[in-house]
């Protein structure tokens, strides 16, 4: 398992098991306020999270690009809806550069083991 893969889903799973664990610590590392009642939504993320690191780590040879090209397409929706949300000023300059652009970075590494990975299998 390549570098790219073993970071993406780890990291992955260290939020996701983090956001379930603690959900209120989960938030705060992201600039939300969890007195806001945003427990319940940081433990969805956490679940999102735990699967897509699954799925990642998991995926066969002949799985990985499109496991990997999903879990590109969530981090870009993230990417969008967090420009939106800064747009608005509804986002915080930390949750921008935690959130949004680290989102940006799931996504271009997602899509980069994707691309390897269809490579590989002789699908490009």
């Amino acid at each position: 398992m390549d570098a790219k893969r073993m970071f993406l889903g780890g990291t992955r799973a260290m939020i996701g098991i983090g956001g379930w664990l603690a959900p209120d610590l989960t938030a705060r590392a992201f600039g939300f306020d969890p007195a806001k009642g945003e427990r319940f939504v940081t433990r969805l993320f956490a679940a999102r999270e735990l699967a897509l690191a699954t799925a990642l780590l998991a995926a066969g040879p002949t799985q990985l690009p499109a496991v990997a090209a999903v879990g590109a397409a969530v981090d870009t929706a993230d990417v969008i809806s967090g420009l939106d949300e800064t747009r608005r000023g509804n986002l915080s300059n930390f949750t921008f550069v935690s959130g949004v652009l680290g989102a940006a970075l799931f996504a271009a590494i997602g899509a980069r083991i994707a691309q390897e990975a269809s490579e590989a299998a002789g699908d490009s």
